[in-house]
């Protein structure tokens, strides 16, 4: 089974993203950008979604979850997708999806979905009751 969770399996564009979400210096191509990126990344890490270091050669669960956002806040017409209980962290998501459309890093689909994805397959996996009786 292919691990999808290798940086080198994601698309160039979610690897350049995460780069910038992680801090990676130089990245994100200005202070401004990168003070953007840092607050996100403080406000996902005190809300319970912590961003692996930079040099980390796989994507975190709570990496999986953020890049979903951002992919969704970059639609204007998004699919359902339940998004960050802390007003203050969706407003981050929003400024920096906003930011990377600017840079030109539009999130593919297979971003959000992939989230979506893993959260069915969850729920779909129940305890199987047999009926001792027969």
């Amino acid at each position: 089974m292919m691990n999808t969770r290798s940086l080198s399996r994601r698309p160039h564009v979610e690897r350049q993203v995460l780069a910038i979400l992680r801090g990676r210096e130089g990245a994100a191509g200005n202070s401004r950008i990168a003070g953007d990126f840092a607050r996100l990344r403080d406000l996902a890490q005190a809300g319970g979604h912590p961003v692996l270091p930079v040099g980390t050669l796989y994507l975190g669960n709570s990496e999986l979850l953020l890049l979903s956002w951002l992919a969704v806040a970059q639609r204007i017409i998004a699919p359902k997708c339940e998004g960050p209980s802390q007003t203050d962290l969706a407003s981050a998501i929003a400024a920096c999806a906003d930011t990377l459309i600017s840079m030109g890093l539009r999130l593919y689909p297979i971003s959000f979905y992939a989230h979506r994805l893993r959260q069915s397959r969850k729920a779909s996996i129940a305890p199987v009751h047999r009926d001792s009786e027969k």
